[in-house]
């Protein structure tokens, strides 16, 4: 490339290809047909390829194009929540806070916690992002969410991780199984159930089969899932049971599914991920003690439906 492209030509380009016209892109963006046929041409003489092809007096974009018009949406869709965000300055002054959580916590517990927070402080915009607990982490990290909940991992530099709970895995199946009459299910109970286990990603499925261990091994899977929501909306259709952490099985309570405290007993760790020193738009203290008061409202609910 002779000349790098500015941001009236990337701009241009997107207005012309996201229209299909020239005449669209020039409506687009105010101006004159004529300025967006010397830009578009400008840019084809920096970039030194074509764009575009004429088919039948039409527009038809270039493979190389279409690649631009994805790259630029990506950088376009930061702008977007940049104006977002001021048009919400505009209106009144809101601090962002982006929490990152496993899909099962976030689901389950952030509702709670922020509802509450809320109801002391309303002047915070809460961003909450789902993924799995190796990148909260580290997304909390490079500091992309200021603070972050998933299971227990190797700490990054940087991060500090604290443990917030320990969570007794439960037993799901479906309401009507045989076993649902039993208070407590044992890995023994299970031999030959047909069962939806949990994906390798969070390590959670090498817990689990460490609890069959003494009873020759896991039960036989129908079916695997990345997600324990997943897991238990397959146990809902009656595919089969899955062994998962209690957020999960909280927000299944009113479904056809039964919930039941598993044995031998085995524990996932769940931490909060903060980076040090870093200035927060939330009162961090404030806010994890309503992440606990949530955690602990949650088992009450699940103890009341065992």
């Amino acid at each position: 490339m002779a000349r790098p492209l500015n941001f009236r030509h990337v701009e241009t380009i997107y207005a012309v290809l996201l229209t299909g016209s020239v005449t669209g892109g020039a409506a687009r963006l105010h101006v004159t047909q004529p300025a967006v046929s010397n830009l578009v041409k400008e840019a084809e003489e920096r970039l030194g390829f074509p764009l575009f092809e004429r088919h039948a007096g039409r527009l038809v974009p270039t493979r190389k194009a279409e690649l631009i018009f994805e790259e630029i949406e990506r950088s376009f869709s930061g702008l977007d929540a940049v104006n977002t965000f001021c048009a919400r300055l505009a209106k009144q002054e809101m601090r962002k806070v982006v929490i990152g959580a496993t899909p099962a916590f976030a689901t389950a517990v952030l509702p709670i916690a922020i509802r509450a927070y809320r109801e002391t402080v309303d002047d915070v915009h809460f961003s909450v992002v789902s993924r799995r607990s190796d990148n909260v982490q580290a997304l909390v990290a490079s500091q992309k969410f200021d603070i972050g909940f998933g299971l227990e991992e190797p700490v990054i530099p940087g991060v500090s991780s604290t443990l917030l709970t320990s969570e007794r895995m439960v037993c799901v199946l479906p309401a009507r199984h045989p076993l649902a009459c039993k208070s407590v299910i044992s890995a023994s109970d299970l031999c030959g159930e047909p069962m939806i286990s949990l994906s390798h990603v969070e390590h959670i499925d090498d817990i689990v089969e460490a609890a069959f261990a003494d009873v020759g091994g896991l039960p036989p899977a129908v079916a695997e899932c990345p997600a324990a929501l997943t897991a238990l909306a397959m146990v809902e259709a009656g595919i089969g049971f899955s062994i998962v952490a209690p957020f999960a099985a909280y927000l299944f309570r009113h479904g056809t599914v039964a919930c039941r405290p598993f044995e031998p007993v085995t524990k996932l760790n769940f931490s909060t991920f903060t980076v040090p020193g870093r200035k927060a738009n939330v009162d961090h203290s404030v806010f994890l003690k309503l992440v606990d008061d949530a955690v602990k409202q949650i088992h009450a609910s699940m103890a009341s439906t065992q």
